[in-house]
């Protein structure tokens, strides 16, 4: 048996060696047929790459969620959000190999990606796959959201007349993992010449933002896209959910800062059930948030009176080169030394009671404090978001918190000061923009007035007594029933 195995094994043998040339001529024309293959489908892959257009741009007024709009050769569409989407997704939506049209949002990444691991680009706008062989290999997803992309896209736009006169909202959402409604959003807006100081607030908050940027003029767009190229401050940003506002440039609209609007859409794309809405010069205490969410947010939920939670704010002198405060004890000290001082002590934020939020606490006293609401006031607080928004038509500044401190009081609010929180900004020139915008917006003969428009829109709604603070609580205020133009904290 063994003999004639061996003997096979070399019929075998001395019959591929006799065969050998032949055996050559068919390995070569098979590793060519293959090679031939692969690089016809590497051609045809850079050509469908190359082939790839726009059928026409995307130009989004909203931007609220960042997803790609995928559609399949049946038309039924999926939305995607940014991540890695594997073929038991594509399945599922019955996507896989079926790609007919996709739909990227600005400042998304966007890649197809095949069974061979094959990576196409996918522009931002409307992509037609109808005839892209491509589409009908794809497995999977690669979605991300990239800010810097958004700005490139943005400075493009920037320089073309058309897009010029295009209003464009892009939203970037925050990267914290885990999103408590039960939290405190601080809520702010600025313009770009704002950024160094807000990283004084992003530093002393720790807990979400909303922030939203408004692109004063064409020019903008460019130092904001060269402060978010260095890594670090794209960090800062990781909590933020930052809004982008490039408003149409074709009117002198723009000129009039729309102060309320970007207020709103702040609020209106955080996460949580509380905000506090503060302007960006403003640097809060370090404990502030955390006192916000242990403490006043349990209360908000318990009273039966809505209450908004106001935070005392104060001024520190330009050429003051010291330790900021933190605490109200170093606060007092620089009040003493001629620091300190409260902006605006009369209206503004004068009916705070600052006697009262700097004096020294009597032993088991409330850490807040009740404030009768006055004509004038502008106090910055803490709220639930079931208050009524700001009302958009105030533009620039002057008289826009005013009117919603007044609609809160109309309501029936009561306000509560934090005694031992606060919020601060150092001394700055006036806000000035290019070309003077912000004083010929403030200059506009048709800009809606808190005194002559809103205070009779108010008494007419809620009644002639509008201004009397309604929701305190003190027996005096109570009892008198007399239209005042301010009541003062005693």
């Amino acid at each position: 048996m063994l003999l004639i195995f061996k003997r096979r094994s070399r019929c075998i043998t001395s019959f591929i060696y006799r065969r050998r040339p032949i055996s050559i001529l068919i390995f070569l024309f098979l590793f060519f047929l293959i090679w031939n293959k692969l690089t016809t489908k590497t051609n045809k892959f850079q050509e469908i790459q190359k082939s790839f257009k726009v059928d026409s741009l995307v130009n989004n007024v909203t931007n609220e969620n960042n997803k790609v709009i995928i559609c399949n050769n049946n038309n039924k569409c999926s939305s995607w959000e940014p991540k890695y989407w594997k073929d038991n997704d594509l399945k599922r939506e019955s996507i896989y190999h079926d790609v007919k049209t996709i739909k990227v949002p600005l400042g998304i990444s966007m890649y197809l990606v095949t069974e061979e691991n094959k990576r196409l680009l996918i522009p931002m706008g409307f992509t037609n796959c109808t005839d892209q062989e491509i589409c009908k290999f794809v497995t999977s997803l690669d979605i991300s959201a990239d800010l810097k992309l958004a700005l490139e896209q943005i400075a493009k736009f920037s320089e073309d007349d058309y897009q010029k006169k295009k209003e464009l909202i892009y939203y970037h959402n925050s990267k914290l993992n885990s999103l408590n409604k039960d939290d405190v959003t601080l809520v702010t807006q600025f313009s770009v010449n704002r950024l160094d100081r807000f990283e004084n607030a992003l530093a002393a908050w720790p807990g979400p933002i909303s922030a939203v940027i408004y692109l004063v003029s064409p020019n903008d767009i460019n130092p904001l896209l060269e402060y978010f190229k260095m890594d670090k401050n794209l960090y800062l940003y990781n909590r933020v959910t930052l809004t982008i506002f490039k408003p149409d440039y074709s009117t002198d609209t723009y000129l009039k800062y729309p102060i309320n609007l970007l207020r709103n859409m702040a609020i209106k794309v955080s996460f949580t059930e509380y905000y506090f809405v503060m302007d960006a010069d403003f640097v809060p205490t370090s404990q502030l948030y955390n006192f916000s969410v242990s403490l006043l947010i349990p209360l908000l939920q318990k009273f039966t009176q809505p209450t908004a939670f106001v935070v005392p704010c104060i001024a520190i002198k330009e050429n003051y080169s010291g330790k900021y405060p933190n605490t109200i004890s170093e606060l007092r000290k620089l009040f003493n030394e001629g620091w300190a001082y409260i902006t605006d002590k009369y209206a503004g934020h004068g009916p705070t009671g600052n006697d009262i939020f700097l004096s020294r606490q009597i032993l088991n006293s409330h850490p807040y404090y009740e404030i009768c609401y006055e004509s004038q006031w502008e106090p910055y607080y803490i709220l639930s978001k079931s208050a009524p928004l700001y009302d958009e038509r105030f533009r620039n500044q002057g008289g826009d918190k005013q009117q919603h401190t007044l609609l809160l009081n109309a309501l029936g609010y009561r306000f509560l000061a934090l005694r031992d929180h606060f919020i601060y900004h150092m001394d700055h020139e006036n806000l000035i923009w290019p070309g003077g915008g912000l004083k010929q917006g403030q200059l506009s003969k048709d800009q809606f007035n808190y005194f002559e428009h809103y205070i009779p829109e108010i008494q007419a709604k809620f009644g002639t007594n509008s201004r009397w603070p309604r929701g305190c609580s003190r027996p005096l205020i109570k009892d008198q029933m007399r239209d005042l133009l301010g009541i003062g904290v005693g």
